[in-house]
């Protein structure tokens, strides 16, 4: 996992080099990309021996989102007493940055928040402790974001938004996604701040890829799902030298899937092309077009997707909403195949890498219904598979768990 996070965090960086309007949010998992610690004596910056003191990460982080959301430009604080975990080589500006970029009670923070500014940051040793600072450049004014969250408070008041909210993980996903595609004017200038937000895309009714997926993470975190920036494509269909593509991650059940309205929108919208995808069919409804073919950042660097992403948390497959027991692939029917991706989850679960079936997958796929999905369960649904193959044309079948109990 730790090589994923490395090789990701570098094509992350590939990406932001690219245009100013990517910003240090730009990550390509669930990790804000860690910048270098050095010390005092090697960095020209003035050490403001005056700076609020800190001893409590929590805390500190807290200042940050306090003078973020003031839109503060320059602000720096000392950690006085603070050690990474074990194993960890995360300075505090890594760690307070993770925090300050997770999902918070407040839509308004979290992802949101951490992508509202362009950081120029780090931070340094001293003698009594860890100094921090920040130098910041705005997409928004504070007054802005207040106009946006008037906006989405008017959102959260539609009948389309209660049923959402009604409703499971899917649906409410799919309002924040179809909401913004219903209301996208893109803008192709990928490096002005004035297209690169929430703002623009709400208010002002254009916004550059950057701004139109800003939209997104606060809808998203609006219906409560911790939502994350994935970069692809080093150029993307503008055909501009600078141009990158944005995309969307969304957790759902501690996998990530992928959302990228941006495409939707160029092909006409409302198909759910690119919803909720898995890495290994994120293009299957792109109609083969060469334009809309995703090229993730490590493939640039030759190595294979499989090697990365098998097995972590990104999703290999899309979401699957519901299924019936034993079909987990929910095409229909019950046989090898479902059988293989059970025993390749239980293989995953077994190594500790994460799963890769949602919680829908998961309940068909435990047959014996001893609350884990392993072997015996894979054997089962080859049984059944075996079963059903040798009846007779007109013949009923059991269901998988009336057979399991013959």
């Amino acid at each position: 996992m730790k090589k994923l996070k490395n090789v990701l965090t570098i094509a992350a960086a590939a990406a932001i080099c690219m245009s100013p309007s990517a910003s240090v949010y730009a990550a390509a998992n669930s990790e804000i990309p860690s910048k270098t610690t050095v010390s005092a004596d090697t960095f020209s910056i003035s050490y403001n021996e005056n700076a609020p003191r800190f001893a409590d990460i929590d805390k500190a982080t807290e200042y940050v989102k306090t003078q973020l959301m003031q839109r503060n430009e320059k602000f720096d604080l000392i950690l006085t007493d603070w050690t990474p975990e074990e194993g960890s080589d995360d300075s505090a500006f890594d760690v307070i940055n993770k925090n300050v970029a997770r999902l918070s009670d407040d839509p308004s923070e979290g992802m949101y928040l951490y992508m509202c500014s362009t950081n120029s940051a780090g931070c340094i040793y001293s003698d009594d402790g860890e100094y921090v600072y920040y130098s910041v450049k705005y997409n928004t004014t504070a007054e802005q974001e207040k106009e946006v969250t008037g906006a989405v408070n008017k959102l959260r008041e539609t009948p389309e938004f209660k049923a959402a909210m009604e409703s499971d993980a899917y649906d409410r996903i799919k309002w924040a996604y179809d909401t913004v595609i219903a209301g996208m004017s893109l803008n192709d200038d990928l490096t002005a701040p004035e297209y690169s937000s929430a703002y623009s895309a709400l208010i002002g009714k254009s916004a550059n890829e950057t701004g139109q997926i800003h939209l997104l993470v606060r809808l998203l975190q609006e219906v409560g799902f911790q939502p994350t920036l994935y970069i692809s494509n080093l150029k993307s269909i503008t055909n501009d030298s600078a141009d990158y593509h944005t995309l969307c991650l969304v957790e759902v059940d501690e996998i990530f899937y992928f959302l990228d309205p941006v495409w939707e929108y160029r092909m006409g919208g409302g198909k759910h092309r690119f919803f909720m995808k898995g890495y290994s069919d994120l293009d299957n409804e792109n109609e083969g077009k060469e334009d809309f073919t995703h090229v993730h950042l490590f493939q640039i660097f030759n190595i294979p997707i499989e090697d990365l992403l098998d097995g972590t948390v990104v999703a290999k497959n899309f979401y699957i909403r519901s299924c019936e027991d034993g079909d987990v692939n929910n095409d229909g029917g019950i046989n090898a195949v479902d059988a293989s991706l059970i025993l390749r989850e239980y293989a995953l679960l077994s190594s500790g890498k994460s799963k890769s079936f949602s919680a829908a997958q998961k309940k068909a796929a435990d047959i014996d219904e001893n609350g884990i999905t392993d072997a015996v369960d894979s054997s089962l649904t080859l049984s059944y598979y075996a079963y059903v193959s040798t009846l007779e044309n007109g013949s009923t079948a059991k269901s998988i768990k009336e057979f399991i109990k013959k």
